[in-house]
């Protein structure tokens, strides 16, 4: 490095080796922002201070989101890939304390680090440092809040903006933070929200401010609001803080927060829940929600959150008892805030669920057909049996069993047939002939002459109305149609 040292002596303030003759980061003394270090032969020097910027709210200045950290981090690993062998890199900055603090931490995140520890009591104004962004994003990484080989860019800063919803991911598929919808002109209307929140599965929404909307838009596209309305620039009471948290745990999708702005109120419940389930500490969590929603939770609440730290921590610690079984246990996502694996994981989910779903209904048709059967042959079997109970007896057998199987086996015809019927005493010769008591012999029937004994006074049977054809069809009869019937319910259903 001394060859460096010796051409940009005048220019260079200090220097720091991050990798061994690869990766160095630097001070200039110029604060000019047009004041460039010229690559040579040994070294390679670039710069992201006018690239990488931080829209500030009032006095703020950073660390910068999460956004400028992913093309960062990409940049630089374009540039190593490009020198590698053949220079090193230099990342300079300029000695501007703004500019300075949010380069450190760019490179500090990019970089492999040991957190240090703060053996001192906090000062009572509140600052967040280095370390706690550092930390932070530690924490992120081992939680899987942010994956940086599954991270979309590009969705992050369209939405961020305020023509496209300023909204942002804090915690995966739990926790997105946006500006206060209006029914006026000052901001976006709750329409403006439902694609996006049902494509996201939002299924909560929870507003902090004054009512400045009509809550029935999501509550009509099944999306449950709830309000938990405090002062602005306060901290929440401890009935909305013990209310915000029970929704956030018994919530089976993601919830959208928002107050006015969607910064002071809605980072610090947000950040009270990180707190508890995440053991992060307070200035962690704090650091956490402004690196993807810069200016959370400001003034007073930063304070606040420190105070409860402890709190939350504990009842945490018997939450994840109660639940998991572990006091200590962390758990991690699957998938990071703006990922691109898991839309396309999503939706074959909603495919299998579907088949899951039309399989089942599928089964339940079918086995409802077949109890709908077996309760019409038991109904038939115990019509059977009432009504050979209700039968009176009588000296004739033989019309007894007539009348019993009639319903089943036989026609209106047929029984009116068997009314008029003739039975002929057996005569000498049959009794001589067959040469046994005419008592056990099997009596002849011999159908009346239809044309002999017909009354000339009767009148011409009128034909059959069509629901007279229906109560004098047989059982067969019925049964084959309630069969071609299922036969033609069956196919269509299979086709559904």
């Amino acid at each position: 490095m001394t060859h460096a040292k010796r051409e940009t002596e005048a220019e260079i303030e200090n220097i720091v080796e991050i990798v061994p003759q690869t990766l160095y980061f630097t001070v200039v003394k110029a604060c000019s922002p047009k004041r460039r270090l010229k690559t040579n032969a040994d070294f390679f020097f670039f710069t992201i201070d006018e690239e990488l910027t931080y829209q500030n709210y009032y006095y703020d200045f950073g660390p910068l989101n999460i956004s400028c950290l992913y093309k960062y981090c990409m940049k630089l690993n374009k540039y190593l890939q490009y020198v590698k062998g053949m220079k090193s890199v230099v990342h300079y900055t300029s000695n501007h304390p703004d500019k300075k603090a949010n380069a450190a931490f760019l490179i500090g995140c990019y970089c492999p680090f040991r957190p240090f520890l703060d053996a001192s009591q906090l000062p009572c104004q509140f600052t967040l440092k280095l370390f706690d962004c550092l930390n932070a994003i530690a924490k992120a990484v081992a939680f899987n809040f942010f994956n940086f080989d599954d991270f979309n860019c590009s969705e992050y800063d369209l939405y961020d903006k305020l023509e496209f919803g300023d909204l942002n991911w804090l915690v995966p598929r739990k926790f997105l933070a946006f500006i206060g919808p209006t029914d006026n002109r000052t901001s976006h209307a709750p329409e403006f929200y439902i694609k996006y929140f049902l494509k996201n599965d939002v299924k909560t929404v929870v507003r902090l401010n004054n009512v400045l909307y009509d809550s029935y838009t999501f509550l009509q596209v099944g999306i449950q609001h709830y309000d938990l309305i405090f002062p602005d620039g306060t901290t929440p009471p401890k009935e909305v803080l013990i209310r915000f948290l029970y929704i956030s745990e018994t919530s089976p999708a993601a919830i959208a927060v928002h107050c006015k702005a969607g910064l002071g109120r809605t980072g610090s419940l947000i950040g009270a829940y990180l707190v508890k389930h995440y053991r992060m500490t307070a200035r962690e969590a704090i650091a956490w929600l402004r690196i993807c929603r810069p200016g959370c939770v400001i003034g007073q609440q930063q304070i606040w959150l420190e105070k409860i730290q402890s709190w939350l921590w504990r009842t945490g610690s018997q939450y994840r008892l109660q639940h998991y079984g572990e006091g200590d246990k962390i758990p991690r996502h699957k998938y990071g805030i703006y990922s691109n694996i898991w839309p396309a994981e999503r939706e074959k989910l909603i495919k299998e669920s579907r088949r899951n779903i039309q399989q089942q209904l599928s089964k339940m048709q079918s086995d409802n057909i077949v109890q709908m059967k077996q309760k019409s042959k038991a109904f038939s079997v115990d019509k059977l049996i009432n009504d050979a109970k209700n039968l009176k007896s009588s000296g004739d057998n033989f019309k007894s069993v007539c009348k019993l199987l009639s319903p089943v086996h036989c026609t209106k015809r047929s029984r009116d047939l068997l009314s008029e019927v003739k039975v002929r005493k057996p005569s000498k010769s049959d009794k001589c002939i067959n040469c046994v008591d005419p008592e056990f012999i099997t009596k002849r029937v011999i159908k009346k002459n239809s044309k002999k004994n017909m009354d000339p006074h009767r009148t011409t049977p009128q034909p059959q109305s069509h629901h007279q054809k229906l109560i004098n069809s047989s059982q067969g009869d019925k049964l084959n149609e309630i069969k071609q019937r299922n036969q033609k319910i069956l196919p269509t259903q299979q086709k559904k």
